[in-house]
């Protein structure tokens, strides 16, 4: 691309604003990981997609900033086939997060960066990954027949190419827990996808679900003992005990997904 002021957009910086468009809010941190370039290196040019407007600083924590896509990266993104032409259109709502927001969404930053990484050099590949209110669901479940939210905070899919065609892919919802819920709404949350799961409401809003995991991802390993300890009650069938996966963010990765998956319903 053509040197405006001095400043020539590259192909390196189109992959960092794609990668913060997956990711939705980014730190320096996940962009280094992704791209494999230094802090101190990225520190300079992320300043110099900020201030042409590729990115926006949404916050700032902890003496680093948290970017998203800038007005002048939508158009760039748009040309290099990564965004549909009607995002065009669409007003950037990063400037709406709250802080608790902002802090969650990094941490499902912090999940799906791991599972990005993961997923590079392995047979299992992350095909798929969604986050907004597009999953939104309800389901009717309890004595009572009370209607509970199913609102994942990103739904994902892993392939795994040594497997047949049928059996590879792995539908998971994700829960990004930080210690913020209590044990009791987050038991309401497993009661409504085990309800969702057997009313085979899945299936109806996503044609080619057979089986899904439910996959609440902690920030420190004894609130994920805590919750597999206190929830284990709220799921009926010991054989789908698999299906529900309490793991702390220190021991994500597909070692602690795909082998608990392979056992999971089908």
């Amino acid at each position: 691309m053509p040197a405006q002021n001095g400043f020539e957009l590259q192909d390196r910086d189109i992959e960092l604003l794609h990668a913060v468009y997956q990711l939705r809010i980014a730190t320096i941190d996940h962009l280094s990981a992704l791209s494999g370039r230094s802090v101190r290196a990225l520190w300079a040019r992320l300043l110099k997609l900020k201030e042409r407007r590729y990115l926006a600083s949404v916050a700032r924590f902890m003496q680093k900033h948290v970017y998203a896509i800038g007005s002048a990266g939508v158009p760039i993104l748009i040309e290099h086939g990564y965004l549909p032409r009607d995002l065009a259109e669409k007003r950037l709502r990063h400037n709406e997060l709250t802080e608790i927001g902002i802090r969650h969404s990094l941490f499902v930053a912090d999940i799906h960066t791991r599972m990005m990484l993961a997923t590079r050099s392995a047979p299992i590949k992350l095909v798929h990954w969604q986050e907004g209110s597009a999953l939104w669901d309800t389901v009717r479940a309890g004595d009572d027949d009370f209607a509970i939210p199913i609102r994942p905070d990103a739904y994902f899919i892993l392939r795994h190419s040594d497997r047949p065609e049928g059996k590879n892919r792995f539908h998971v919802f994700l829960e990004a827990d930080r210690s913020t819920m209590s044990h009791q709404r987050m038991a309401t949350k497993i009661d409504g996808y085990v309800a969702y799961y057997e009313q085979e409401l899945h299936q109806q809003k996503y044609p080619g679900m057979k089986s899904f995991l439910v996959a609440t991802v902690t920030q420190t390993r004894s609130r994920a003992e805590e919750l597999r300890k206190d929830l284990r009650t709220s799921i009926p069938h010991a054989a789908s005990h698999d299906a529900y996966l309490f793991i702390p963010f220190e021991d994500l990765a597909l070692a602690t997904l795909l082998p608990k998956a392979a056992g999971a319903r089908a």
